[in-house]
């Protein structure tokens, strides 16, 4: 998934995933939310032996990547 918005500062992509946190520009803006969304989103992706990443720019929006494992590991094909 993709979007076109202000993207994500370099500095606080490596803490995205963590709970409760909530950028500067969120912050800043008084956007409601609690932090929770994106590492929660994170452990079901991880449950499912999958992994999610994240590539934005400024000015150029945020791409978040999913990976789900098309058979999960330990099972049978």
């Amino acid at each position: 998934m993709a979007d076109r918005g202000p993207g994500i500062p370099a500095d606080e992509q490596a803490h995205i995933f963590e709970p409760f946190f909530r950028g500067r520009g969120a912050l800043q803006d008084q956007i409601h939310g609690t932090g929770l969304g994106l590492n929660l989103a994170k452990k079901i992706v991880e449950a499912h032996g999958g992994s999610i990443q994240v590539k934005s720019a400024a000015m150029k929006g945020a791409e978040f990547i999913v990976r789900l494992p098309a058979v999960p590991a330990g099972e049978p094909t």
